[in-house]
């Protein structure tokens, strides 16, 4: 169902993404300079995280002893059936196989610099809904994949915490 929110909401994106120059800033990819903003992370130094299954949590430092930093993850979608209990199974939409997702952990101030992949061996469209960040409903919008493609994300961790993401395709 059409809602006003969603005709306003396409109606702004539409404009700015014609706004956009037709190539994004040196040193960005198109997906993080899609609104053709200035880079705010310049300078700052990349982490590539590595993620884990649950419970286990990513190696990462108690306490922030420095300047902010990118933070970079990589996820990939995985379909797959998971047993719930005995003889009862969930077709699952998973974050890197596993149900819950990876614990991403960032400090307050650093930027979450997320590459989220939709293998071609999938079947359906997926996203990622971080209640950690603001707009674009959580970066549902701007995270929309179907099979065989890929998005990156960047927001930066204004407020402390420990949120959720899951997957929220439309529809």
């Amino acid at each position: 169902m059409l809602t006003r929110r969603n005709a306003l909401l396409g109606a702004a994106i539409a404009a700015l993404v014609a706004a956009a120059p037709a190539s994004a800033e040196e040193g960005l990819t198109p997906a993080l300079n899609t609104l053709g903003l200035a880079d705010q992370t310049a300078g700052l130094q990349h982490v590539t995280a590595q993620l884990v299954a649950p419970p286990a949590v990513m190696e990462h430092q108690q306490v922030d002893t420095g300047a902010p930093k990118v933070v970079e993850f990589t996820m990939s979608i995985e379909e797959k059936k998971v047993v719930v209990d005995e003889g009862v199974t969930l077709q699952a939409m998973t974050f890197n196989g596993s149900m819950p997702g990876p614990t991403m952990v960032v400090h307050e101030g650093d930027y979450v610099q997320l590459t989220l992949i939709n293998p071609e061996t999938n079947t359906m469209p997926h996203n990622i809904d971080f209640h950690s960040a603001t707009g674009a409903l959580g970066g549902a919008q701007l995270t929309l994949v179907n099979p065989g493609e890929q998005a990156t994300l960047r927001f930066k961790a204004t407020r402390a915490g420990a949120f959720v993401y899951h997957c929220a395709p439309p529809g």
